[in-house]
């Protein structure tokens, strides 16, 4: 994966740490935007989600100054 998105006008080096964590027994990931995404009942939910909302954010279709996120289905999915 590229360390730097399209509309980084310089690069810029990153310290990566897990972008997971756990709040009231569920999963949640830290975004490069700085948002916290979750609540999933299982690690993996959240993994899968990352994958899904790097997909949406580097396809080009979501513009990398929206506000938008993506949120998630609900515990059940």
């Amino acid at each position: 994966m590229s360390d730097k998105r399209r509309g980084d006008l310089k690069s810029q080096s990153w310290f990566r740490s897990s972008r997971f964590f756990r709040n009231d027994g569920k999963w949640y990931f830290n975004t490069r935007e700085g948002t916290a995404q979750g609540p999933f009942w299982e690690l993996k939910q959240a993994e899968n989600r990352l994958e899904d909302y790097i997909k949406v954010t580097t396809s080009g279709f979501m513009p990398s100054d929206s506000k938008l996120d993506l949120e998630p289905l609900g515990l059940d999915d």
